[in-house]
């Protein structure tokens, strides 16, 4: 039985970035995955590291149980997060909100698409 300090560590890597860390252990230059990753963790200098990615907060919304439902079963059958998948909804619905509104006017000028004349 694990202990605490040998215990499974979960971590989100990406397939290439995994891909690569398998070479390594296939060529028989490192013990496992996990072998390769304890090494880089203990010499690396951490005071190094510079954060590349935008801030984000976590919120809370409310969703129809079967959105939900729906959500959890994509993330799960494409190898993604939940957020990721209604990062990518919001994001194409958007612009259809930021697109500048018509007036009234505007709308009543435009004058309606004629239909291409027959020849013959």
């Amino acid at each position: 039985m694990p202990t605490k300090t040998n215990r499974p560590f979960p971590l989100v890597l990406e397939v290439d970035f995994l891909d690569r860390l398998h070479e390594p252990v296939r060529e028989g230059k490192a013990a496992s995955v996990s072998a390769i990753i304890r090494t880089a963790l203990a010499h690396y200098d951490f005071e190094k590291v510079i954060v590349m990615h935008a801030p984000q907060l976590q919120i809370s919304v409310r969703l129809p149980l079967g959105i939900r439902k729906n959500l959890k079963k994509l993330a799960r059958t494409k190898h993604t997060s939940i957020s990721h998948l209604v990062r990518a909804a919001v994001e194409a619905y958007l612009p259809s909100l930021e697109a500048p509104l018509l007036t009234k006017r505007q709308t009543a000028r435009r004058k309606p698409a004629r239909k291409p004349r027959r020849k013959g």
